[in-house]
């Protein structure tokens, strides 16, 4: 075990999380917070299970106070702004466990690929960046600035925590504050942390791709009060350790997010330049399938992502507390079969029975989740099972319906249904979730249907590339107010 002092208590970490959990990447640890002591306000970096063990607190989530004492449950997701008082007179203790480990694959040093063929413009960074704005760096409500290889600012968050704002207006002058031009060029191309002039600890992340350096994120801003300038940032929230690895997983994820995406960019144009070179050769259909069909296999292998597998990991969680041994011996079985079925080869054609299998592997974890709140029907044709489909296909477009349609819905109501007709297999997917306008309809088709990084438009490509063609695939209203996305594809590839 590990004991981690802080200025308003401390954290004892257990080791390595083997006497809860046998599964990499969770922080497991009892957190005290002295008698009459203040945990000031800080941000939750990845999402957390709560259990109080001792003592009574008063607690803000989010602006909403909240009476704490032992043997209550909390599970907030990550973006939380959370502060605690103790106000009792001994020390308020509770049970801590947090997943700040990003995907397994993620890498932030320059080992990228080799190159093939064709050569990586530093101004990709840009195109990146524009890529993965809307759908992704804006979603996060953390301060981080991202720079290209000359150091100037391409994208900076505005939820800098309120001391930065204190000190440096960061809103005001973006890209300008001190620690932004805080590191000498050559470090500019390594990976450093390193303390501001006002006492913030700040972590700086190269981004590199096929060994070209491309620009750098700097992100963080929190204070250890044991660093060598703390005391100038006096009350501001000193934070744990699980803070510190959520805050540099997020920072990686990011990183990773852009060479992922710089990936697909550069096949894409390097597919673009092979075409017009072999244009006139006999081989010129033969090569471009083959590498489109790599290209898309590469960017479409959509895996259990780690927001899904903690949800399942916090409720597989609080059933140990509940005792719920057979619900949490069968989630594990059908987490079991999730991983399973992905570990196929990424260019498998399955039949769709097996493929409806998994999807009811994954909604019996998210009603794990969601409990009586989420009601499923299932109408699959017998014909529809015996169908060849791509592996892993329907699973993204059934979560695009917990994603977008049921943020706002408390009863979740989905239906699947599948049918073969005239040697069509048509595959709806209905949820009563948020209603869609015609306009939001014909957009959102529109762009699934085009060669955006959207994850349903990679769907969209897989299905193409296999089939040849595909007659149906998008959003839809039902007369009775349903959200449907329908799919129909040739029974036969091409």
């Amino acid at each position: 075990m590990v004991r981690q002092s802080i200025d308003w208590g401390e954290v004892l970490w257990l080791d390595e999380e083997k006497e809860l959990l046998t599964m990499n990447g969770l922080h497991v640890g009892v957190v005290t917070v002295f008698p009459g002591a203040h945990q000031q306000r800080h941000i939750h970096y990845d999402e957390q299970v709560f259990y109080v063990l001792q003592g009574q607190a008063i607690s803000y989530i989010d602006g909403e106070e909240v009476s704490m004492s032992s043997g209550d449950f909390y599970h907030w997701k990550a973006g939380v702004i959370h502060e605690v008082f103790n106000i009792g007179n001994v020390p308020f203790q509770h049970l801590l466990i947090s997943n700040p480990t990003p995907e397994s694959n993620s890498s932030v040093s320059k080992k990228e690929r080799e190159l093939k063929s064709g050569q990586v413009s530093q101004d990709l960074i840009y195109t990146t960046v524009e890529a993965i704005r809307t759908q992704f760096l804006e979603t996060l409500h953390y301060g981080y600035t991202i720079f290209d290889y000359l150091g100037n600012v391409i994208a900076q968050s505005k939820f800098f925590p309120e001391y930065c704002q204190t000190c440096c207006h960061v809103d005001m002058n973006i890209g300008k504050c001190p620690c932004m031009g805080q590191l000498p060029v050559p470090m500019l191309k390594q990976n450093n942390v390193f303390e501001c002039i006002h006492g913030m600890e700040v972590f700086h992340y190269p981004i590199y791709f096929r060994d070209i350096f491309l620009g750098y994120i700097q992100g963080g801003y929190i204070r250890h009060s044991k660093s060598r300038n703390s005391i100038k940032a006096k009350g501001v929230y000193d934070v744990p350790a699980s803070v510190v690895s959520g805050i540099r997983a997020l920072l990686e994820k990011i990183v990773k997010a852009m060479v992922n995406y710089c990936e697909f960019e550069q096949f894409r144009q390097e597919l673009m330049n092979r075409e017009i070179e072999i244009a006139n050769q006999t081989q010129t259909r033969e090569l471009l399938m083959k590498n489109l069909k790599d290209a898309e296999y590469a960017v479409t292998d959509l895996k259990i992502n780690n927001h899904f597998l903690f949800n399942t990991l916090n409720s597989m969680a609080a059933m140990a507390i509940d005792g719920g041994q057979m619900d949490l011996y069968q989630s594990i079985v059908d987490l079991s079969k999730m991983f399973h079925y992905t570990l196929r080869t990424q260019n498998a054609v399955v039949s769709f029975e097996k493929e409806i299998e998994y999807v009811k592997a994954y909604l019996q974890l998210q009603k794990l989740r969601y409990k009586e709140q989420l009601k499923i029907t299932y109408k699959i044709g017998k014909r529809a099972m015996d169908a060849k489909v791509p592996f892993n296909f329907l699973q993204p477009i059934v979560e695009n319906a917990f994603v977008h349609g049921f943020k706002e819905s408390k009863i979740k109501r989905l239906r699947i249904v599948a049918r073969v007709t005239q040697d069509v297999l048509e595959i709806q997917v209905l949820n009563k979730g948020k209603v869609i306008i015609p306009d939001d309809c014909w957009k959102l088709n529109q762009e699934i249907t085009s060669t955006s990084s959207h994850g349903l438009s990679m769907i969209y490509q897989k299905l193409l590339n296999i089939f040849g063609e595909v007659n149906a695939f998008g959003f839809s209203m039902t007369q009775n107010h349903w959200v449907c996305f329908i799919v129909q594809i040739p029974l036969k590839k091409k």
